[in-house]
């Protein structure tokens, strides 16, 4: 007989079916909830991107803007002199290749006039739309193209062979000009008619002006751009015109005769100067030369008017001026400081010597930047030249010199025309000489505290005559010949030596509505 065993698995107890039930309730809404929060996700990162995207993007644009505004400052900085000028060359002429702006009008709702309010509009802004001009590159052109001539300085191209450029962001600038009717001798507080104000005539009263820069900013796709503007102004860094006709810092004891118109107002109202030195004019010594100083009626005075040269400025103001006169040697007839022997010599009020307050650097009293800035000056010359061979009347405005000057029979510049002449390594002028304007006798590669007595040659021997003045470095040679010195505030003030443009504080903007 066999025995043989059954083997019973028992029967779930029904609590045990509903948890299995219950677990699979469970992960079934787990794995829903994950997809659920898997697909906002997705979704929440897609925006994430689109936003960063459209973030890089506008960023590109605000960069590209900001990029074009810099290199726009940059491009009317290299053309300061011709920008609002009416003048051969100037921008503002009538006709010609030269000219760049055009006049604004009322009803252009386009950029970049529309950049400048309505003067109907009320709003306190100095660019009124029908007294401004807008840049163009030909104004003769049949479609006129408004933007400067600049492009973005770096390019982004790929391997290729022709290169391809795979970045393309990019700007635009545009420009609007406001020259400034504006004279600082009839300002008045309180006085709207006296305020700076943008003159339509095209014809400037000065040499005040500002820019309203448009820069449009595009991204790499093209997707995306940013207007910004940025209002730009003239300014001249330096003391303005010398206010004295000889300005130096070494003694002065000439064995010639000097004669020197002086400045009437140079030390105030009525108060003449005629030399400034931080060391000792010899006048009243045994053995000085002859030094003779006046205004100019009695310069004149000296020689039959048959002798002078009249000339009439940009206000039609006539002036005289006479390349044989003298200072006279009596006091009764008008003379100021004289050595002469027909009286006791004298030393008057107008020559200012052995003064502590005399300018440490000239360099920085004139252009108004440090000595080590030179280079800054030098590249905002009218003209540079290795020497001044050349130099005849049509040089004008400022010049500078590399190497030694020799100005022996020359006329240089004009009384309408005269110039700021820099001579960094001396300078020559003997009895046929006639200057208009400033001499600059200065090597700023030199700091002055290092420069040595004679180490910058500076003759003026035989009776040359400068209409203006004459400033000198310690370095510059002592003077020792005979010249004349005519100080015509008329001439030394139409000299504009370093004029740069800088942003006109709270002038920037990014709106982006114009009408």
């Amino acid at each position: 007989m066999t025995n043989s065993t059954k083997c019973t698995i028992p029967a779930a107890a029904p609590g045990a079916r509903k948890s299995r039930g219950a677990a699979l309730l469970l992960v079934m809404m787990i794995l829903i909830m994950m997809t659920l929060m898997l697909f906002f996700n997705a979704r929440m990162t897609a925006v994430e991107q689109a936003i960063s995207a459209n973030d890089r993007r506008a960023k590109l644009a605000q960069h590209a803007a900001e990029a074009g505004l810099s290199h726009a400052m940059r491009f009317f900085s290299r053309n300061l002199r011709n920008i609002s000028s009416a003048d051969t060359g100037g921008w503002l002429q009538g006709a010609g290749s030269d000219r760049h702006w055009l006049p604004c009008t009322a009803d252009d709702v386009t950029l970049p006039c529309s950049a400048a309010s309505l003067a109907a509009d009320g709003r306190a802004d100095g660019f009124s739309r029908e007294n401004v001009f807008y840049y163009v590159e030909d104004p003769d052109a049949e479609t006129l193209n408004t933007f400067l001539p600049i492009s973005s300085l770096v390019r982004k191209y790929d391997n290729s062979d022709p290169p391809v450029q795979i970045d393309s962001t990019d700007y635009r600038v545009q420009a609007l000009l406001c020259v400034m009717d504006y004279d600082q001798d009839f300002f008045e507080a309180g006085n709207p008619n006296t305020y700076a104000k943008c003159d339509a005539s095209g014809t400037p009263s000065g040499i005040h002006f500002a820019i309203r820069l448009v820069s449009t900013g595009i991204s790499d796709d093209g997707s995306a751009q940013t207007i910004i503007t940025q209002t730009l102004a003239n300014v001249e860094p330096g003391g303005g015109p010398p206010s004295v006709p000889i300005m130096t810092y070494n003694q002065v004891a000439p064995n010639g005769s000097v004669n020197v118109v002086v400045n009437p107002n140079a030390g105030g109202v009525g108060v003449p100067t005629s030399i400034w030195s931080r060391n000792y004019v010899f006048i009243e010594e045994s053995g000085s030369g002859s030094v003779a100083t006046c205004e100019i009626e009695e310069f004149l005075d000296t020689k039959n008017p048959s002798a002078w040269r009249a000339w009439t400025d940009s206000q039609g103001v006539q002036y005289n001026t006479c390349d044989s006169c003298v200072c006279p040697d009596k006091e009764d007839q008008g003379a100021l400081t004289h050595t002469q022997s027909t009286e006791p010599a004298r030393k008057f009020f107008d020559v200012v010597d052995e003064d502590p307050l005399y300018p440490e650097d000239i360099f920085e009293y004139y252009f108004g930047v440090a000595r080590t800035e030179y280079q800054l000056v030098r590249d905002a010359a009218d003209l540079v030249v290795t020497d001044c061979g050349d130099a005849d009347t049509s040089w004008t405005g400022l010049v500078w010199a590399d190497n030694y000057c020799d100005l022996s029979g020359k006329e240089v510049g004009s009384a309408t025309g005269p110039v700021a002449l820099v001579t960094a390594k001396g300078v020559k002028l003997n009895s046929n000489s006639i200057f208009y304007g400033v001499l600059v006798i200065t090597d700023p590669t030199v700091p002055a505290s290092e420069q040595g007595i004679d180490s910058i040659p500076a003759s003026l021997n035989g009776g040359p005559v400068v209409y203006g003045a004459v400033m000198t470095d310690p370095g510059a040679a002592i003077f020792n010949g005979g010249f004349t010195v005519v100080y015509i505030e008329d001439i030394v003030s139409k000299i504009h030596p370093l004029i740069i443009l800088g942003n006109l504080a709270g002038s920037w903007s990014d709106q982006s509505t114009f009408n």
